[in-house]
């Protein structure tokens, strides 16, 4: 019977016999506090104390060292990952609050930018499809805030052809499903 195994079936039957364990995992303990980048140390290490403890009463066969290890080790690794998530997110949530004017001033100004660039592409690709006179109007419609009277004048058109045109627009907006 393996060292580890032997100290799994001990704690079980005395926990003070936990801290023996707990120092043989100590190097990967001590090597997953330092790669947080956290200044709670202590609480890391509770944290991945617990983790272990937890992770010795959820085991449930112990037939060699190597498995015992390697779920020892998972269990602390997952616990590593979880804690790293939320050190991070906490330090990018304190960058954001120290730089949230200009972060999010920024942000708005791309996504605007995206929103209509994005917005004049599938105009230009729904307009593809048209020819003449139909094709301009369009155009106006959806890019220029034009009145029917406008568009027709511009173009040399009466307004209720632009009227009929502005209804085959939507129709065709919606035949298209782009609302």
């Amino acid at each position: 019977m393996g060292e580890i195994i032997f100290l799994i079936r001990k704690i079980r039957t005395d926990k003070d016999a936990f801290q023996e364990l707990v120092n043989k995992m100590e190097p990967l303990i001590s090597k997953n506090i330092k790669l947080l980048y956290k200044d709670e140390k202590e609480d890391v290490r509770s944290e991945m104390t617990l983790a272990l403890w937890e992770a010795v009463t959820k085991i449930k066969y112990c037939e060699n060292d190597g498995e015992c290890m390697a779920f020892l080790c998972n269990a602390l690794k997952n616990k590593f990952y979880e804690l790293y998530r939320k050190s991070k997110k906490e330090h990018d949530n304190q960058i954001f609050l120290e730089n949230n004017d200009t972060v999010e001033r920024n942000r708005d100004d791309v996504i605007s930018g995206l929103d209509d660039m994005l917005f004049h592409i599938n105009v230009e690709m729904f307009l593809k499809g048209y020819g003449g006179k139909k094709q301009k109007i369009f155009k106006r419609i959806l890019t220029e805030d034009e009145s029917d009277a406008e568009i027709a004048k511009a173009l040399s058109v009466t307004r209720q052809y632009v009227n009929r045109m502005r209804r085959e627009l939507y129709r065709e907006i919606k035949d298209r499903h782009f609302v």
